[in-house]
């Protein structure tokens, strides 16, 4: 059984401050760089708003990640990743100011832009279409789809997140204060229903959020794919950070290559969890071919721009990850663990980019009605990077990362919980 020695480095101490400080610098600079770029399209700013929002999804699917991980931790009762928690812990915390973030993507829907979502402007189309199928649909989705309610319900959302990571944030550091054994039952009995609860915000989130980007389209597997991609992502993530963390002289004893191994195990099966929940509505949709539904996957490959972008997440998210993490050794080998880590992060990214960007360019009927996001002629959706994309991802992430940083105070391990020496011992097999 292993212990903390006296010299292990276990405090935070400047890395916290030094994080908020450079991530504040290079995000404020980056995500004003990126909005006078988005100034220059000739959109509304409509193509930097889908930039900006697929980049905070970005990091809004690292915190929901590390919060089901923590929250799944005491559930279970885990032991081998008590030493990687209060990593975990920072990460999820930090949804307060995450959500403080995401203002910049949806507050504009409050001062006259309607450029985000199209069921933002349904109530400003033409009343002779009140017999047109397509908009009917949108009209009953209407009580449900209008930016008041948009704005409550991602209000609760991101007060339901921020409650919970802040409370198992707070009862860890209170155990190390205290050393009291009771904290770890408490959080283990509230991780139950917690959990539940954290599931149907998710779903109901990730239909808000994106899925409603085609308001047209629907699919109730959608939000447990995104699931899926989250965690594929947080996982590579929290790999990267902490080995960052170790680069510093902390941590270098306490988390070791068994755990490394560990996290590749997790990167390995998430990886195919998202395989399959990716496959499944594509094959049900296809083979029924039915129009509202089918649509979706129509303007992302059947002839399109986007196509060659289907097959580089297919690749990038599932075949790479998953034939190099295949071997026991690519785990073992930190170097290797490392870039797949890498690459997975980043194709997490292009995840959520193939997701949200095939929505930018809404198509027209003959007499200039804007009818939405996949309508209209393939050539009127080519595919394009623009560099407002690339600089809000980088503006955002670094805001992230600051975010983080405000919550890395103190010990960067639960020194109190019962099961850090296990931890510390753990052994692969």
């Amino acid at each position: 059984m292993k212990t903390l020695t006296v010299d292990e480095k276990i405090k935070a101490d400047s890395l916290g401050r030094s994080m908020v400080k450079y991530g504040l610098a290079v995000g404020a600079v980056v995500l004003i760089l990126s909005i006078v770029l988005g100034g220059t399209e000739h959109d509304h700013f409509q193509r930097f708003q889908y930039g900006a929002l697929t980049a905070w999804m970005f990091v809004f699917t690292l915190c929901l990640g590390s919060l089901f991980i923590v929250m799944i931790h005491h559930l279970v009762r885990a032991k081998w990743d008590t030493v990687l928690l209060r990593v975990a812990e920072n990460v999820a915390s930090a949804f307060p100011l995450v959500a403080a973030l995401g203002l910049i993507v949806f507050a504009p829907m409050f001062l006259g832009n309607h450029h985000l979502y199209f069921w933002d402007s349904w109530h400003q189309l033409p009343k002779d279409l009140q017999h047109d199928e397509a908009f009917k649909i949108l009209q009953k989705k209407g009580t449900w789809l209008s930016s008041s309610a948009f704005i409550l319900r991602y209000a609760l959302y991101m007060a339901i997140y921020s409650g919970m990571s802040l409370y198992f944030s707070r009862q860890s550091r209170k155990e190390d204060e205290t050393g009291d054994k009771k904290i770890a039952e408490r959080l283990r009995v509230v991780a139950g229903p917690m959990v539940l609860l954290y599931a149907l915000t998710t779903v109901m989130a990730g239909f808000d959020l994106t899925m409603s980007l085609s308001p047209e389209w629907y699919s109730s597997i959608y939000s447990v794919n995104l699931f899926g991609g989250a965690m594929c992502g947080t996982w590579a993530f929290l790999t990267l950070l902490t080995r960052a963390i170790q680069r510093t002289g902390k941590l270098t004893n306490v988390v070791t290559r068994e755990h490394y191994h560990d996290t590749g195990k997790w990167v390995f099966s998430w990886n195919f969890f998202w395989a399959y929940t990716a496959f499944s509505p594509l094959l049900l949709i296809w083979y029924s071919n039915i129009p509202e539904e089918v649509v979706w996957y129509r303007y992302r490959w059947a002839g399109t721009d986007w196509q060659a972008l289907t097959y580089v997440v297919i690749f990038a998210v599932w075949i790479f990850p998953y034939v190099a993490l295949l071997s026991r050794w690519t785990k073992r080998i930190l170097p290797l663990l490392m870039a797949v880590c890498f690459e997975q992060l980043l194709a997490h990214y292009i995840d959520l980019y193939w997701n949200v960007m095939p929505n930018v360019n809404w198509g027209h009927r003959e007499d200039g009605l804007t009818t939405g996001p996949l309508t209209g002629p393939f050539t009127q959706h080519a595919w394009h990077f623009a560099a407002s994309d690339l600089l809000s991802l980088i503006a955002f992430f670094a805001l992230f990362l600051a975010a983080v940083g405000t919550r890395m105070k103190g010990n960067l391990v639960p020194i109190k919980n019962r099961t850090l020496n296990a931890s510390m011992a753990f052994e692969n097999y």
